[in-house]
């Protein structure tokens, strides 16, 4: 009998290991990586039938959070057109602080009632699968212990470089669909994850070190500059590229900043989500490919310390640096974020109000609160606004709509996209009214992840759009632009080139 639950246990850890290989199309093939790839599962295992006794109850366990890791992989793949990545983990606390903007891309249904019922016989289990083996709950505490005290050494030098040096000797590409297919998922996330540690510090040093900032009193027409916005706009683009079908006034405020301002295509380096990865660039002015394996999230470590911005550019120079985000100022730790990307003020949901769930705080809203900031900071200030209004999931009763899969939440998105062109028609005629040197720019942080509407389409392309304006120096009309260049090409301007 102990055999057969043994048996059965290991079966299950098995199972949980192959099916996340099976998505990333991992094929078997013996090697280092092979034992690294199941060492995640086999390690947690072996604790818990130490811990239990119970390997069934341990191989059920292990095979719930392979199927969770699986339904992750599977929904980032299919509406954010990556796999999980090492840095997921942390967002992992924001599922729960904030399901909402992650539970429904999933299905609330299948994740609820997928944990509900692992628990429920994991718990049925531990009750009434009789131990095969005497529990050694200190034992495997120890264990457990003695595994993490060895993971802290080996990420501190000089044991971090010998492992990295190690890892290397794998070939991982660092393009995350490459080397989950070619180390497999559990071992890319151990490799990626000792990788970018190994060369933080180092980026961290070169990063901290480029193009020091270079006050500048007149503005690129001699002008003495005046306020300076950007918004980051949610989800936004110019909808109208997905058809002809679609009416050409549906961005009114967009097209009148277009005629007369620089505007274009805007390359960001996410599609669907991962809006900090475009906020990151705007804001250095820092390319994705200087990043190393912290650019898939570049606020998850990597900007902890300070480093050369376009914000500190403003900043010396003498303007006051305000973010406005009227969300959780703790999300993606844009708390300790901020102040290290060189803002005076980080200012969030506690001071603007605002919901914490749909509908959040309205773009035309959010447009006054900017203003009526401006009037009491005077002209030499920045502001960079991070919208919510139009966050995803856009949810809608009746799902396709005229033919269209997600044509109700695609109509839901268009509503919110004429929200956002509203209050960036607010924002252009209050800082004409103004300052004639003020310069206002927008951008969308990344595609909506509508995947099933853009297919119908047959639309396929990843870049957002953005547009720059100021009333009374003129534009270069189209431009397409890397996101890493629009803050430069905004802060330029603001200060003659330098």
């Amino acid at each position: 009998m102990a055999e057969l639950h043994l048996i059965a246990g290991i079966a299950f850890v098995v199972v949980a290991w192959l099916i996340p290989r099976s998505v990333a199309g991992t094929p078997f093939r013996l090697g280092p990586a092979l034992v690294l790839d199941a060492a995640p599962m086999a390690v947690g295992a072996a604790l818990l039938i130490l811990l239990s006794g119970r390997p069934v109850f341990a191989g059920v366990v292990m095979f719930a959070l392979g199927i969770g890791f699986t339904v992750a992989d599977l929904t980032m793949r299919r509406t954010l057109r990556e796999p999980v990545v090492f840095s997921a983990v942390g967002e992992l606390p924001q599922v729960f602080t904030h399901p909402h903007l992650y539970l429904p891309f999933a299905g609330p249904g299948l994740v609820l009632g997928g944990a509900a019922g692992a628990v429920a016989v994991a718990a049925a289990l531990l009750l009434w699968e009789p131990p095969v083996a005497t529990p050694r709950p200190l034992a495997a505490v120890l264990a457990a212990a003695a595994i993490v005290a060895a993971f802290r050494l080996a990420s501190r030098q000089p044991w971090l470089g010998r492992v990295a040096a190690l890892f290397r000797r794998l070939g991982p590409e660092g393009e995350p669909f490459a080397d989950a297919a070619r180390l497999g998922p559990m071992a890319m996330q151990l490799v990626h994850c000792a990788l970018a540690r190994d060369e933080r510090s180092r980026r961290r040093a070169e990063l901290a070190a480029r193009a020091a900032p270079r006050p500048a009193r007149k503005g690129g027409n001699g002008t003495m500059p005046g306020p300076v916005v950007l918004v980051q706009c949610e989800s936004f683009f110019d909808a109208r590229r997905l058809s002809p079908e679609l009416p050409r006034d549906l961005l009114p405020g967009f097209d009148a900043c277009c005629d007369g301002g620089t505007y274009g295509r805007l390359a960001v380096p996410g599609w669907g989500a991962n809006t900090m990865r475009t906020e990151f660039a705007v804001l250095t002015g820092i390319p994705e490919n200087a990043l190393g394996y912290d650019r898939f999230n570049p606020y998850y470590a990597l900007a902890r310390q300070p480093l050369a911005s376009q914000v500190w550019r403003l900043r010396e120079a003498g303007y006051r640096t305000i973010c406005l985000h009227p969300f959780d100022r703790r999300f993606f730790r844009r708390d300790l974020v901020m102040p290290v990307l060189g803002f005076d003020e980080f200012l969030g949901r506690d001071t603007l109000g605002g919901s914490r769930t749909p509908p959040y705080f309205s773009d035309p809203d959010l447009a006054a609160a900017v203003l009526r900031r401006l009037d009491g900071d005077g002209p030499r200030v920045f502001v960079f606004v991070i919208t919510m209004g139009n966050h995803g999931p856009w949810l809608a009763p009746g799902g396709d709509a005229g033919g269209v899969p997600q044509g109700g939440e695609l109509a839901r998105y268009l509503d919110g996209l004429r929200r956002s062109d509203e209050m960036l028609r607010r924002l252009r005629d209050g800082l004409a009214a103004l300052s004639p040197g003020a310069v206002l720019g927008l951008y969308g942080d990344h595609l909506p992840s509508l995947p099933h509407a853009f297919n119908y389409f047959g639309f396929d392309e990843s870049d957002s759009d953005y547009v720059i304006w100021s009333p009374t120096q003129p534009g270069a009309g189209r431009r397409d632009l890397p996101a890493h260049r629009l803050g430069a090409e905004i802060v330029d301007r603001v200060l003659g080139g330098h």
